[in-house]
């Protein structure tokens, strides 16, 4: 199976493109989602449903719910998923193979939400019918219905009023990535795409957003004025399509098989295998998505001259970049340079930061010590930006921005300089300033 290298590289990219701000021209005035999160107003109604008191023991039962519930933060409400729900950030939760009544009882799984969705509610009825409060949240089909998606699931989870705000401005974040990647890409090219399950006729179709998720990155779907997410194949074969991408293990078969061997995808070696969760999942998978798709739409954005280069690392920086650009140029915030030996309220509202983020695990008290520092170099080694360990204009906008990586969420970088504890830097039993 044909498998992109940049995946992992891929994966570290979208926590560090995690909750964006709403929009750059008004990014240093929203709040942190999860403040937002926690103002939220109860008893709510989602899609009909009465959710009297903030869920504190949520069961997911689909995948696609789960990886939003992710995106808004809200993790820490999950008791408990179904077996089909594989994200990594999930993998500690109790399992059910089934969700039946019977086997919640049997598994000691006492929710007070299920969220579920049409794919995943089989048991739907059985569940309400034992006095469970479920919610069934459909998917999303495009831009519009992202931003419903969200919002619904958010006010489930964490209220309505500044909830559901906080929804639609997740949402409108993981977007504004795609935004980037659709200006990285070119556009004088038409580059025409499909994404199939199988070779009986599924696919997906212009009413998924798996369909809009290919916009974005730049290739047109021969499907998008289909719907139902089945094709035949002579509506295939008149499309002909650049780039085929399919399910995993499909790749060998589909080439081998006479009905599509001149096909120009097929021709050209444009068949790619992609996991069909990319397509499926509707949170910040997405952006995963998209990369991938736009890695192999347009290998030309790679660096010619070395044959190893990952296919999305380019569109990775460049996506990357300008969202840093612009996220910090719309922070009007006038910052004073700090350094080591400074104290006073700009180092302890720093300190409170880097506290916030991870950085800082001990006592501060607005003194700028070697300490501090340290943990300003971690900072900066972690979101990009020259080790100085002084806390110039540029690492404080990054630093009090929604952009900023929280420990241990950056992409993989050269192994750390020693840290500089506070035990060591205590010397004749007198403490050494933060």
């Amino acid at each position: 199976m044909r498998r992109f290298a940049g995946f992992r590289r891929i994966a570290a990219l979208l926590l560090g493109l995690a909750l964006l701000c709403g929009s750059f021209a008004a990014c240093s005035s929203l709040p942190d989602l999860t403040s937002a999160v926690a103002a939220g107003e109860f008893p709510v109604d989602v899609n009909g449903v009465t959710i009297a008191a903030r869920p504190q023991k949520v069961l997911v039962l689909s995948p696609s719910l789960a990886d939003v519930v992710l995106a808004l933060g809200c993790d820490t409400q999950l008791a408990a998923s179904s077996e089909a729900c594989t994200q990594d950030q999930l993998r500690d939760l109790p399992k059910l193979s089934e969700a039946t009544p019977e086997a919640l009882q049997s598994a000691g799984v006492s929710p007070d939400l299920v969220l579920l969705d049409p794919a995943s509610a089989s048991t739907e009825e059985a569940l309400r019918d034992a006095g469970l409060t479920v919610l069934n949240i459909a998917p999303a089909a495009d831009r519009s219905g992202y931003e419903r998606l969200f919002a619904q699931v958010s006010s489930a989870l964490s209220g309505g009023g500044p909830g559901y705000d906080a929804g639609i401005a997740a949402a409108q974040d993981i977007f504004l990535t795609l935004d980037e990647i659709t200006r990285v890409v070119p556009s004088d090219t038409v580059v025409t795409a499909c994404y199939l399950y199988d070779l009986g006729g599924s696919a997906v179709t212009g009413d998924m957003l798996g369909s809009t998720i290919m916009t974005y990155s730049g290739v047109t779907n021969i499907f998008k004025d289909v719907v139902g997410g089945q094709y035949d194949y002579d509506t295939l074969r008149m499309a002909n399509p650049n780039l085929i991408f399919c399910a995993p293990g499909l790749k060998e078969e589909l080439e081998s098989d006479s009905r599509f061997s001149n096909l120009v995808a097929v021709r050209g070696g444009k068949v790619f295998e992609l996991e069909p969760r990319l397509m499926e999942r509707q949170g910040r998978t997405i952006v995963e998505c998209a990369l991938e798709i736009s890695a192999a739409a347009f290998p030309e954005l790679t660096e010619a001259s070395s044959q190893t280069t990952d296919p999305a690392s380019k569109i990775e920086d460049q996506v990357s970049s300008a969202l840093t650009s612009s996220a910090l140029e719309a922070d009007e915030t006038e910052y004073e340079p700090l350094k080591e030996g400074d104290q006073g309220d700009g180092v302890l509202a720093m300190q409170t930061r880097l506290d916030e983020l991870g950085y800082l695990d001990t006592d501060y008290d607005g003194h700028y010590g070697e300490y501090t520092a340290s943990c300003v170099k971690d900072f900066q080694r972690a979101n990009g930006l020259p080790e100085t360990g002084e806390a110039d204009e540029t690492t404080q906008k990054l630093l009090f921005s929604n952009r900023a990586r929280r420990a241990g969420e950056a992409a993989a970088s050269p192994a750390p300089s020693p840290s500089v504890s506070p035990e060591s830097s205590e010397e004749g039993g007198e403490e050494e300033e933060s």
